[in-house]
């Protein structure tokens, strides 16, 4: 088996959210993608937010490969709309971040699937709301 790595993820509440990872030596072109937030690990379906498979641009999940010296490099793109973050809900104490959990799923192509990634996912606060 194999454990997560930790990556702690934090998105500005009233914008769009980006994250990207560069996963060096692994070719996912033809993976599928699925990450999921939750108030808290185990937390009942449905998810706050769940993303999937996308095309650049667009709210989900996307990947990149490029190949430098024979060593493949996926960039994965996890890319939440405005709406979708303003759609969180409010039960953080007032002047507090918002404080969930994420992780994210590779299935590869035969069927096996992996959590690659794992771990705090924090929505932070602000004044303006553009």
């Amino acid at each position: 088996m194999m454990l997560a790595g930790q990556l702690a993820v934090v998105v500005n509440r009233w914008q769009p959210g980006r994250v990207d990872l560069d996963f060096v030596g692994y070719d996912f072109a033809s993976a599928s993608f699925r990450a999921q937030v939750r108030a808290y690990r185990d937390a009942p379906d449905p998810a706050l937010i769940t993303l999937a498979n996308a095309a650049a641009g667009e709210e989900g999940v996307s990947v990149s490969v490029t190949t430098t010296d024979g060593v493949p490099t996926s960039t994965v793109t996890l890319l939440f709309a405005d709406t979708t973050i303003r759609a969180l809900p409010f039960t953080n104490p007032r002047g507090t971040d918002l404080q969930l959990v994420w992780d994210l799923t590779v299935t590869a192509p035969g069927g096996l699937k992996t959590r690659w990634l794992e771990g705090p996912f924090t929505i932070h606060g602000g004044s303006t709301q553009l």
